[in-house]
């Protein structure tokens, strides 16, 4: 761990800290490519492996240096592209004049490269039946079950086997990754394979009405022309479809069961959620009409407040106020509890059936 924690640090030195030469560049190519760089190691950090290669590159354009030479070869390691990343880090590697940390990190980059690169891509090939034979871009190499190597890029496998179709695949194998291929072969009295599989399992199969097993059905030979497929299982609604094989063709149905309703289950009463509906609607009109009464003694309490002074009215004016205070108290009381009536109605009403 501590190996390469020390590695990214000096990764990010590197990207961050760039000493670009002054060399015949201007001071404004300098600066341009030294923000190119940050940006670079915050794409790299982040993750963004093909963004960052564009800003060392486009850094490196403007002011090459072997640090910025590691960096893209760095950026082409995470791209799974070692050949690219080679020739970078060898150039950085044969840069004269490089300080020793840069050639330790340009050999280290080199040696990575070249390891993924001595490794061809794997890849394995399976048949049902087996026995046949494998070709990789036309040269038999086996016979399935068969695993290899092969070199990367564009690769046709062909599987070839007596009293069966010729199937072919293309692929595109990569250093450091392993290709696989599992084929089911097509006779050559059958036109055409269908298989079927359901969720649940155990559905039964029918073609033009003919049952033709329970799935899974897998790679049931067929003549080449239109048929209608239906799916049936208890419980669960069944499922018609009309399907068109061609000629060598091995179609793939997976369907998912829908489990049939109980048209006898009770369905949730609605009335509750009404009636709560109601109720909130109610509440809010009690609620006004102690919110307008609570107005109301407030307004009797200020005309009495500014047309008379007498001590004989102050028992008058503390009673408008309790009645407003009173009012106000059961006006906000009933608002809330509309409120919740109201939620707890919609509620209720909205809440699907089980």
């Amino acid at each position: 761990m501590a190996v390469v924690l020390a590695r990214l640090a000096l990764f990010v030195a590197l990207a961050v800290s760039l000493p670009l030469s002054a060399g015949a560049q201007s001071a404004q190519d300098r600066a341009e490519a030294r923000a190119l760089s940050k940006e670079g190691a915050a794409l790299f950090k982040a993750g963004d492996f093909a963004a960052a290669v564009g800003k060392f590159e486009a850094a490196n354009a403007l002011v090459p240096h072997p640090v910025l030479d590691i960096n893209i070869g760095r950026c082409y390691e995470k791209l799974d592209d070692p050949t690219q990343a080679l020739a970078y880090c060898k150039a950085a590697l044969n840069s004269p004049g490089s300080p020793d940390k840069i050639r330790e990190a340009a050999r280290e980059c080199v040696d990575r490269a070249t390891s993924v690169i001595g490794t061809r891509p794997g890849l394995t090939v399976r048949s049902r039946p087996k026995g046949a034979k494998v070709l990789v871009d036309g040269l038999e190499v086996g016979r399935t079950p068969w695993t290899g190597e092969v070199d990367p890029g564009r690769r046709q496998v062909d599987l070839q086997l007596e009293g069966h179709r010729t199937s072919t695949t293309v692929i595109f194998p990569e250093y450091g990754r392993d290709e696989v291929i599992d084929e089911v072969l097509i006779p050559d009295t059958a036109g055409a394979l269908i298989t079927v599989t359901s969720v649940p399992s155990g559905a039964t199969v029918s073609l033009d009405g003919e049952v033709i097993g329970q799935t899974p059905v897998e790679s049931y030979p067929l003549s080449v022309r239109g048929y209608s497929l239906e799916i049936q299982k208890p419980g669960f609604v069944s499922q018609m479809m009309l399907i068109e094989l061609g000629d060598g063709q091995h179609m793939t149905r997976g369907l998912t069961l829908v489990p049939i309703e109980d048209p006898n289950a009770a369905l949730r009463a609605r009335w509750p959620g009404w009636a709560m509906v109601g109720a909130s609607v109610a509440a809010a009109g009690a609620a006004g009409v102690f919110g307008y009464w609570a107005l109301e003694s407030r307004q009797l309490a200020d005309e009495l407040a500014r047309t008379s002074g007498a001590p004989e009215d102050r028992p008058a004016y503390e009673d408008y106020v309790n009645q407003m205070e009173g009012h106000r108290l059961i006006s906000d009381v009933l608002w809330v509890g509309a409120g919740a009536l109201l939620t707890g109605g919609i509620t209720w009403l909205a809440w699907p059936d089980d």
